[in-house]
């Protein structure tokens, strides 16, 4: 039986549209109508009567989903997401896939399975087969972070270069010539750009650079601390994400290191908890709420025209700069 969304293909229309239309929710004009109707009809469409409203509530949902919801970077990215997709009219599916590969592949199937109008994929732990069948869908998605744009695949490509390279400066203006990384995990996209970024810095400013790759989170960001500050302790530390920087935090606390006076710490992200850590973190801003508007934005000109190329959207980074970061003694 056909579906909503090849009728939408073949009328020229959104699958909104189509929803509109067979539903009877919302008034288009009288030429959309014809399109939709005689679409439905060549295709032998047939609403299905046992599930009144699903055919609207696929084309009126789009699919979001994210790598960890208990991470304070992603709500604020939601709460845009879904601003920006109520204003149009839409409702959102929120998938968490706590960073692993396969319940993203499965968070996937599921939206596809829904026939949702657009997803918004904000995890890099994706793999290309998944990001092909939404192309055959015809399902349009945006990325973060994760491959080039092509037709119904958009991007959002954070600058993570600039605020990490702004941050290694800040540290070489102030004298610190040993500094480490708390890293993400290894087969992070995001994670080594800015690790990548990092060395660059460092390289270029002449400073000694170690390195650790963990886990974005507290407890990861605390355990590294501990093994940067276990031998030739370096005089100031970046974490590749606040929590860990937070937890970096705790773990000089706990040996007696003062923060910033016998160590600097940069987060990065500026997470709404940065601003009140004791001291104030000073920390790379990534800024969540334009990048939750621009994916929807860019998902919603695929949604409304299914042969239009995906963009790359740019999202730029900057240091900001609080309590954490001194002088070395």
């Amino acid at each position: 039986m056909a579906t909503i969304r090849e009728i939408a293909r073949k009328a020229g229309v959104s699958i909104a549209t189509v929803s509109y239309v067979i539903n009877d929710i919302r008034k288009v004009s009288a030429e959309t109508e014809r399109r939709v109707r005689l679409a439905a009809k060549e295709l032998g469409y047939r609403r299905n009567r046992a599930a009144p409203g699903f055919e609207a509530a696929c084309g009126s949902f789009a699919g979001l989903v994210v790598p960890d919801i208990g991470n304070p970077f992603f709500p604020e990215i939601m709460k845009s997401f879904q601003g920006a997709a109520s204003l149009a009219g839409m409702e959102l599916i929120v998938m968490n896939t706590n960073s692993d590969a396969e319940r993203t592949r499965k968070a996937i199937e599921r939206l596809a399975g829904l026939q949702v109008a657009g997803a918004a994929i904000l995890t890099t732990q994706v793999d290309a087969a998944a990001k092909q069948d939404l192309v055959q869908r015809g399902i349009p998605a945006v990325y973060l972070d994760y491959g080039a744009p092509g037709k119904g695949i958009g991007t959002i490509a954070v600058d993570y270069r600039q605020g990490m390279l702004e941050a290694i400066a800040h540290l070489a203006q102030l004298g610190h010539r040993k500094v480490g990384l708390i890293g993400g995990p290894e087969d992070g996209v995001a994670a080594q750009k800015r690790k990548r970024a990092f060395f660059e810095g460092t390289t270029a400013a002449g400073l000694e650079a170690r390195t650790i790759d963990s886990d974005f989170t507290v407890q990861g960001g605390y355990f590294s601390c501990a093994k940067l500050l276990s031998a030739s302790p370096p005089t100031a530390v970046v974490a590749a994400n606040d929590l860990m920087a937070i937890g970096a935090m705790h773990c000089a606390f706990d040996r007696r290191v003062r923060v910033p006076e016998d160590l600097s710490i940069i987060g990065f992200d500026d997470i709404t908890f940065a601003q009140f850590t004791q001291p104030a973190l000073t920390t790379v801003a990534v800024p969540r709420a334009e990048i939750g508007k621009l994916a929807f934005e860019a998902l919603s000109v695929m949604i409304a025209s299914p042969d239009t190329e995906g963009a790359t959207c740019e999202v730029r980074t900057n240091l900001v700069i609080r309590q954490t970061t001194a002088r070395p003694r």
